[in-house]
């Protein structure tokens, strides 16, 4: 399994098509995210095909360091050779909430309580987006890294995840939804220290709130696409991502060909509705 994590005091766990680790007290979580990882693999393999599924770590602070490849804990990543996900309530989410509600209109809180809890809980959102790293499995090592190139392949990500809510869960649908839908509402082009696509990958360099707005964005314009074109938008930008490498006008034609809507969102970023 090579050397690029350390299974100290990990526990596996058996049944799933994918080597599943956890932290001592986690099974019951790791079973949970891998069944819905499970899922989301043949369901992905159906629409675009997938390589072999990495090793799935679900793991706790003491643990994160020895497996993850980013070191803000909870943040939900994959790479070829792992997939990891935290065991307890990643404390970046209180930030989003945080840098979040102080923009919201009464209706937009409102909505969040009733979807969310009081004291609002993103967790059952978050529990949502290993599918949303999944998808980056199936579009594979893609282009090279670039300005474009980060955000088209978010996009591809949240495709997989819009599409896999829809078609196998679709009764977590508002709770994948609402958080982005009033986020974005919620004057979208002021507050955020960094707000321009192309740099995205900027705006991970700080507590993960102003990436994750990013992130809500490309949701909304990844739904649009859903909706429009449906496993068709999907397919055509894994494919995209599989191939030579676009630049903005060609990724901007092939988004005009699932729906030119979203090519003008694009470009108007970020002043477009939810």
């Amino acid at each position: 399994m090579g050397n690029r994590y350390d299974l100290r005091g990990l526990e596996p766990l058996d049944g799933f098509p994918f080597p599943v680790f956890v932290s001592a007290g986690g099974t019951a979580r790791g079973q949970a995210v891998a069944q819905r990882a499970a899922r989301t693999v043949a369901w992905l393999d159906r629409v675009v095909g997938m390589p072999e599924t990495p090793p799935l770590f679900v793991v706790g602070t003491g643990e994160w360091d020895q497996v993850a490849s980013i070191p803000l804990y909870g943040m939900p990543h994959v790479e070829s050779d792992r997939i990891v996900v935290g065991q307890e309530p990643a404390p970046f989410w209180d930030s989003v909430t945080g840098a979040i509600t102080p923009l919201l209109a009464p209706a937009g809180l409102r909505r969040l309580h009733q979807v969310y809890g009081d004291p609002i809980d993103l967790g059952p959102f978050a529990d949502l987006l290993v599918s949303h790293e999944l998808t980056h499995l199936a579009h594979g090592p893609s282009w090279p890294e670039g300005p474009v190139a980060f955000w088209v392949k978010e996009l591809a990500a949240n495709l997989g995840l819009q599409g896999y809510v829809t078609e196998v869960e679709p009764s977590e649908t508002t709770r994948l939804e609402t958080i982005f839908e009033v986020t974005w509402a919620a004057a979208p082009q002021g507050h955020w220290p960094v707000r321009d696509l192309p740099r995205m990958a900027q705006s991970l360099d700080d507590d993960g709130a102003n990436y994750v707005w990013f992130e809500f964005g490309l949701q909304v314009l990844a739904r649009r696409l859903w909706q429009v074109a449906g496993a068709t938008a999907l397919q055509r930008v894994v494919d995209a991502l599989r191939g030579s490498t676009y630049d903005l006008p060609g990724v901007l034609s092939l988004l005009r060909e699932l729906d030119p809507a979203v090519a003008r969102s694009v470009l108007d970023w970020p002043r477009f509705a939810a």
